[in-house]
């Protein structure tokens, strides 16, 4: 167990302070919501929505900004600079994140030309191409495989049952769970006597540092250039990177959103999730996307986008909705005049007022 006495945890984030904390070698063993019936947990409160709930807390100690202690000025807590930081590095105490055991299965298959970093872990049933290079303190888990000439940066992490075609590169930092695959052959076919003939994929696909995908993502390698994704962007499960995609610096893009071929997004772009971005769409930095939205024209600017194929800003959407809405009302009005007109003995002539 990972307990840890109050003044060690203060110890533990930096410029915080304890607060109406009489024992400070009280201990606490888990991280639970607000309202959980339980002892010896520290919780969080992050926003002012939170601190109602909070004053009848069973908690051992909150974790709290400046601003929200004031609220709570006879609960013990823990004053730090950012709630969700603090959050973080608490969590990472009690899970500590899972690091190499620098092993090789006796079942994997490395070939020689390989160069494994050191300190990196090689799982069960783990295939490993010729010239392929790995960095140090990395873990490859049990079933991937990585085809010839892939580089791979420190520190990375590559779930279970992944597959990295010839060529792809990864940086620093990198994590990808379960089931991902990164360089597969991109969709692009011409139809020629009768048949669908398949244009050869020639680029890779090139990944910078601090990068995470979920489960299930497929991330295609270029057609004629490559498919690059920036540094810090984090990918949801099921998010498909087609071919000749330029993605910038820390990009969000959440599950089940896809990206057609030669799609360029700007740094710090979020897209929601179940969203379908049509090809060769150029989105600004910083533009969001929300979620269920599709695109097939470039916005013009930096915004919030909504809707069915609309290209529509936040506040326009709206209207339209409204516009919709106002359209139905109409013609049921215009049905009870006619209906009344009729009553009455009136016959209006179609076309004119």
């Amino acid at each position: 167990m990972n307990n840890i006495k109050l003044n060690a945890l203060s110890e533990l984030i930096e410029n915080s302070k304890l607060v109406n904390c009489p024992d400070l070698n009280a201990e606490v063993r888990q991280v639970l919501p607000l309202g959980a019936d339980a002892k010896n947990f520290v919780s969080f409160v992050s926003s002012k929505a939170f601190v109602k709930e909070a004053k009848s807390s069973k908690a051992t100690l909150l974790v709290v900004n400046a601003e929200l202690a004031e609220g709570l000025p006879e609960k013990p807590m823990l004053v730090v600079p950012n709630v969700e930081l603090t959050l973080i590095k608490i969590l990472h105490h009690f899970f500590p994140l899972e690091v190499s055991n620098g092993t090789h299965s006796p079942n994997a298959i490395i070939a020689k030309s390989a160069k494994i970093g050191a300190n990196t872990q090689v799982g069960n049933f783990v295939t490993i191409g010729e010239n392929v290079v790995i960095g140090d303190h990395c873990i490859i888990a049990d079933g991937v495989k990585i085809e010839r000439d892939v580089k791979i940066g420190n520190h990375s992490k590559i779930g279970m049952n992944c597959v990295i075609f010839h060529g792809t590169e990864i940086g620093d930092n990198f994590l990808s769970f379960g089931n991902s695959t990164f360089g597969g052959d991109g969709f692009g076919f011409t139809f020629l006597n009768g048949k669908h003939n398949k244009l050869p994929q020639v680029g890779k696909v090139i990944i910078g540092n601090d990068v995470e995908f979920g489960s299930n993502c497929t991330i295609d390698r270029g057609a004629l250039t490559d498919t690059v994704v920036g540094n810090g962007c984090k990918f949801d499960n099921m998010v498909h990177i087609a071919h000749n995609c330029k993605i910038g610096d820390h990009v969000i893009i959440a599950g089940q959103s896809g990206l057609a071929g030669s799609v360029t997004l700007g740094n710090h772009v979020l897209i929601g999730g179940a969203c379908a971005i049509s090809d060769h769409i150029t989105l600004v930095d910083g533009t969001i996307i929300a979620g269920g939205t599709s695109l097939r024209t470039s916005p013009k600017a930096k915004d919030v986008y909504i809707g069915w194929d609309l290209g529509l800003n936040y506040p326009d959407f709206q209207k339209y909705r409204v516009n919709i809405k106002n359209v139905v009302n109409l013609n049921k009005w215009i049905k009870r005049i006619k209906d009344i007109e009729k009553k009455v003995g009136i016959e209006a002539e179609e076309g004119k007022d």
